[in-house]
């Protein structure tokens, strides 16, 4: 990972931290005091990365696509099978390439507009799901009619 996608995804994590809220002090994430299983099958995300930013990450997926974990993961609760690491559902490929879509625009934006990628407004998943796993394309109004003799309307 470069320098400016390491920046791009820092920019991700520290939104999305703070548009979330963790989980309180001392709570084990997988309940019942239990060791949560090692994370697995990182293709995007830094191997190294650490559980609490990745979990912010994924809650930043939730909100910003209005699903919840078993849309990519495969989680059937309690008893049954629960494997967050399978490439079983089509979401996750997804996902994979629209999180390196993501970071690669948000590192062409900085580079064409020769700014620093601290200094432009990122692009993340909400900016064009809003809360929906399929963006809706919402065609812009049509244009005012010409006012009559063929001047264009008030305010064009």
């Amino acid at each position: 990972m470069n320098r400016v996608q390491a920046l791009t995804l820092a920019a991700i994590v520290a939104i999305t931290a703070s548009v979330f809220a963790q989980a309180p002090a001392g709570q084990q994430p997988g309940g019942r005091g239990q060791a949560p299983p090692p994370i697995t099958n990182l293709q995007v995300l830094p191997k190294d990365i650490a559980r609490p930013e990745l979990i912010q990450i994924m809650r930043g997926f939730t909100g910003g696509l209005g699903v919840m974990c078993n849309y990519c993961h495969v989680m059937e609760g309690r008893g049954g099978r629960n494997d967050m690491a399978s490439d079983e559902k089509p979401p996750k490929k997804t996902a994979r390439v629209m999180m390196q879509m993501t970071m690669h625009a948000n590192e062409m934006l900085a580079k064409d507009l020769g700014k620093p990628a601290a200094s432009v407004t990122k692009i993340q998943c909400g900016t064009c799901h809003r809360g929906e796993a399929i963006p809706k394309y919402e065609l812009p109004p049509p244009p005012a009619p010409a006012a009559p003799g063929g001047a264009a309307a008030p305010g064009q």
